[in-house]
C-alpha cells in the first residue's frame, strides 16, 4: 500500500514539473507577448537551437554534437529527426521534424500553440523539440 502512495506522490509531483516547466518556456518563446507561440517563433527558437548544437557549424548534426547537450537523449533526437537514416541530421531535416511536431502539438491547428496546448498531452514534452532552453 505504501508503495502504492509514493508512485502516485511521484506521479503528481513530476505533473505539476511539467506544468512548471510550461510556465517557464512558453514565455520565452513568445516573443511577441501576445500569450501563444506562433509557428514563426517555434521555428525561430528551433533554428537557434540547431545552431548552439552544431558545433563545428557545417549544417550537419552528428550524434556527439547532440550528446554535448545533456538534456537531449541523442538516440531519440535522430529517431526523430534523421529523415534519411544516415545517422546524422542536416538543418533542413531537424527542421522538417520541427515543423511536424508543431503540428501535433498546435491541437486545434490555429497555427499557435498556448499553454493548454504545451501541456495537453505529457507524451509531447519527451520530444527533443519541446526539451530545448529557449533564449
Amino acid at each position: 500500500m505504501m508503495k502504492k502512495i509514493l508512485a502516485v506522490i511521484v506521479m503528481i509531483l513530476f505533473a505539476v514539473s511539467l506544468v512548471f516547466a510550461a510556465e517557464e518556456i512558453l514565455p520565452k518563446l513568445d516573443k511577441n507577448k501576445d500569450g501563444k507561440v506562433s509557428k514563426k517563433e517555434y521555428m525561430n527558437a528551433v533554428n537557434g537551437h540547431f545552431s548552439k548544437l552544431d558545433k563545428n557549424h557545417d549544417g550537419v548534426l552528428t550524434k556527439e554534437e547532440i550528446k554535448s547537450n545533456e538534456k537531449i537523449d541523442a538516440e531519440k533526437t535522430i529517431r526523430e529527426a534523421d529523415a534519411d537514416k544516415d545517422g546524422r541530421i542536416l538543418k533542413s531535416e531537424y527542421e522538417q521534424a520541427a515543423k511536424k511536431r508543431f503540428s501535433s502539438i498546435d491541437k486545434n491547428k490555429n497555427g499557435y500553440i498556448d499553454r493548454n496546448e504545451w501541456g495537453a498531452d505529457r507524451s509531447e514534452l519527451y520530444s527533443p523539440f519541446t526539451l530545448f532552453t529557449f533564449e
